[in-house]
């Protein structure tokens, strides 16, 4: 499976996005920022690229896609992708809050691993991610 890794500048320096992989299985994880294959990044001053990444069985790879604006506020998306390759878990990351975007509310144990890996745990004040029973709003899909 095919995940992208980067870190880029914008030329004015006011944005900055940061993409990471974390694997993550209940024995541990491992964070991966440095790409493996070149690649096109969103803005001009870059270290972009491409990671190949083998999961096995109970394993799950989180794509932390992270963007600081010109008022120094951060916000993203983490999407958790299992063994398959397919996409089960959504979540928004805005304001200090992680909010369920669509997905298996199942799997909010491994965004919460993922966050703790990454070392913003103090910059998450409120997780929600549904109560049980809920409807979800959209199935998980294949790719990215």
């Amino acid at each position: 499976m095919e995940l992208p890794v980067e870190l880029t500048r914008s030329r004015s320096g006011l944005h900055v996005k940061r993409t990471a992989v974390v694997i993550v299985s209940r024995q541990g994880h491992r964070v991966i920022t440095e790409p493996q294959r070149p690649g096109r990044g969103t803005y001009s001053r870059a270290l972009p690229g491409h990671v190949d990444v083998n999961l096995g069985q109970g394993e799950y790879a989180v794509v932390a896609s992270l963007v600081m604006g010109p008022r120094k506020r951060v916000k993203g998306l983490f999407t958790v992708y299992d063994g398959t390759g397919l996409r089960r878990l959504v979540v928004k990351y805005e304001r200090l809050k992680l909010r369920l975007s669509s997905g298996d509310r199942e799997l909010s144990w491994v965004v919460d691993a993922a966050v703790e890996a990454l070392g913003l745990s103090d910059y998450v004040r409120r997780r929600n991610y549904g109560r049980r029973g809920e409807r979800v709003k959209r199935p998980p899909q294949e790719g990215r």
